[in-house]
């Protein structure tokens, strides 16, 4: 009887033995495969490349196809280096003074404009940015010029600042000033001054459209004598868009809208990069007055053809 006994509790530990072998083979066949560790060489071509965003991703292109059991390491260690990108640049912009940190564009090309003066001329334009973690700065200032038999046939000067708040990652507040002078459109000055809510829109690596909405004041010299304090509304609209590499797309709108005389001007652009600091730009800049001084026009154009170079 005892010989029985043993018989069967050895047939049952075989059995016991053999299910859990079973259950971790199963086990182990189920489970996804152990990914392969980087080779140390291309986790230092990764790296080297951290700092120029278009190297870094030919180089990370290349190693997830020659390294494709490593795919998840790669991926960890492209976002610990955007992390740490991100860190040394805000850190970097907290550091900075109001005076630093500006980059932008300057522009020299020329104009054809019709409406209250048909005519040829040079164009000269400047533009800086700046953004720190709660603001965007940006001042632009135009100058179009024509001079023929040593008289101005066109001249018109335009310089304005516009800074950002940002609120949340797509809504912010605007404080808007600008200052221009058009004689041949009817006035020696005319000052703006807007603040108001901006959101936006569409926020893609290609794509960006921005709308911003508000109240303004505009004082206006006109050529006749006339001065003019008005109350407007403000809407505007701005979008960037990235066509190719390097050519982008830009349109902005904008309109003063008020009792008297209504203020509509509208920018289209095509930018194609040259090389990393020369670019070709052509524009057309549309301006309408609702009301405009007598003997005025009510529209203008400009087309311009320009070089912008970029610091």
């Amino acid at each position: 009887m005892r010989g029985v006994e043993r018989i069967f509790m050895r047939t049952m530990s075989h059995a016991a033995s053999s299910a859990a072998i079973a259950a971790i083979l199963a086990l182990a066949s189920a489970a996804p495969a152990l990914a392969a560790p980087l080779p140390p060489q291309v986790a230092a071509m990764i790296e080297a490349a951290a700092g120029d965003a278009a190297t870094l991703k030919a180089v990370v292109d290349v190693a997830k196809k020659t390294n494709p059991d490593s795919v998840a390491e790669i991926d960890a260690m492209v976002a610990a280096i955007d992390a740490r990108a991100a860190a040394e640049k805000e850190q970097r912009i907290a550091s900075q003074g109001f005076f630093e940190g500006w980059d932008g564009e300057g522009e020299l090309g020329a104009f054809l404009s019709t409406g209250n003066v048909d005519d040829l001329g040079i164009v000269l334009a400047l533009g800086l940015r700046k953004e720190t973690t709660h603001w965007r700065h940006s001042v632009n200032a135009a100058i179009d010029y024509q001079e023929t038999d040593d008289e101005a046939t066109r001249e018109r000067f335009f310089l304005g600042y516009t800074g950002n708040y940002k609120i949340n990652e797509r809504l912010y507040a605007y404080l808007l000033l600008s200052a221009e002078r058009d004689t041949f459109a009817g006035f020696d000055s005319r000052f703006a001054q807007s603040v108001g809510l901006g959101y936006r829109l569409v926020e893609r690596e290609r794509l960006k459209i921005d709308v911003e909405a508000g109240p303004a004041l505009r004082q206006t010299n006109y050529t006749d004598g006339d001065n003019e304090f008005t109350v407007s509304g403000r809407i505007a609209g701005n979008l960037a868009w990235t066509i190719a590499p390097t050519t982008t797309f830009t349109q902005t709108a904008e309109a003063f809208i008020e009792s008297s005389n209504s203020t509509f001007n509208a920018v289209s652009a095509v930018t194609t990069k040259m090389s990393d600091a020369l670019s070709l730009r052509a524009s057309f800049d549309v301006r309408h007055e609702t009301d405009p001084p007598l003997g005025r026009k009510s529209t203008d154009t400009t087309s311009r053809i320009t070089v912008v170079y970029d610091f």
